[in-house]
């Protein structure tokens, strides 16, 4: 099963910070040009380079959603690697309203906004996720671990 976690990202930050670079670049081009050139084209090239990844990360996060098959929850987060969560060590699931109070190691999972659930494995870590639609991917889970052994539950 597909779960798309692209629809909550923030497009209009994303495509609003590009349309200020479009702007700001050049000028703080010309600006550090009159101080030193070598700088000013080593700065350009950075800002350039960074919107470029913010854009293709963006597409990625489309392109790439995070999967559930009968052995494997894999949670994609835009370019960065997928974090592969066998499900036979998934011990609870629980909803959750914000990332506040979240374990930090959970954070790491967050992709561009706040986690809707959290899912702690046997060994006591904890990955926060942030799909489109929390409620199916909870009952997805639901149906491949078991309500029982899983202790699924609901904190919203």
């Amino acid at each position: 099963m597909r779960f798309s976690y692209a629809l909550g990202l923030p497009r209009q930050l994303v495509l609003s910070v590009t349309a200020v670079s479009a702007v700001e670049i050049p000028v703080a081009h010309l600006l550090l040009a009159r101080w030193n050139g070598t700088v000013a084209l080593a700065i350009t090239a950075l800002s350039i380079a960074f919107i470029a990844w913010v854009l293709v990360d963006w597409a990625a996060a489309v392109r790439r959603p995070v999967t559930l098959d009968a052995t494997t929850l894999t949670l994609r987060r835009g370019l960065r690697a997928p974090v592969d969560v066998p499900v036979d060590r998934i011990v609870s699931v629980r909803s959750v309203a914000s990332n506040d109070g979240l374990p930090k190691a959970a954070l790491h999972t967050v992709y561009a906004g706040e986690a809707a659930l959290v899912v702690e494995l046997d060994d006591g870590t904890a990955h926060a996720v942030a799909v489109d639609d929390p409620s199916s991917l909870l009952r997805a889970l639901e149906a491949v671990i078991g309500p029982a052994r899983a202790g699924l539950e609901s904190q919203a």
